[in-house]
């Protein structure tokens, strides 16, 4: 564990800058929900998953992938190997990737998004994104 609590103090700022943009992000998504804007709400939601998944990524010292391959939740929760992600985290995440493109855009929705993803599916996320968040400052940034 000793290793574990150096590598947290010695961590790298763009960590800390991915972990805030997460955070930004989750409370922009709670606005949206709000506002009854559930197909961006669940848009957001992704972006903050993926940046503050990037951000246990760079303090383990990796580097995120780029591209496409930077969207995949599945792909960036397999990379983190130091911190074990609660699994009823990991399946809403695997479950929310798929979700990153219909939720923003028509063709990939095959119709308008903001028709198609409801509040169920919206205060799911919020949840599940909101404990990854948790989560993550518990056992990676110990806050």
């Amino acid at each position: 564990a000793g290793g574990l609590v150096c590598l947290a103090r010695s961590r790298r700022e763009d960590v800390d800058w991915w972990f805030s943009a997460s955070i930004d992000d989750y409370e922009s998504a709670q606005l949206l929900f709000k506002g009854g804007k559930y197909s961006k709400t669940i848009h957001v939601l992704h972006n903050a998953a993926e940046k503050a998944l990037k951000a246990a990524i760079l303090a383990e010292r990796k580097r995120p992938p780029r591209g496409a391959a930077g969207h995949n939740l599945a792909r960036l929760v397999e990379m983190i190997s130091l911190w074990k992600i609660p699994p009823r985290l990991t399946r809403a995440l695997q479950d929310l990737g798929p979700l990153y493109l219909p939720s923003e855009y028509p063709d990939a929705a095959l119709g308008v998004p903001g028709t198609i993803f409801k509040k169920e599916q919206a205060e799911r996320y919020l949840r599940e994104v909101g404990g990854l968040i948790k989560w993550l400052r518990r056992s990676v940034f110990r806050e």
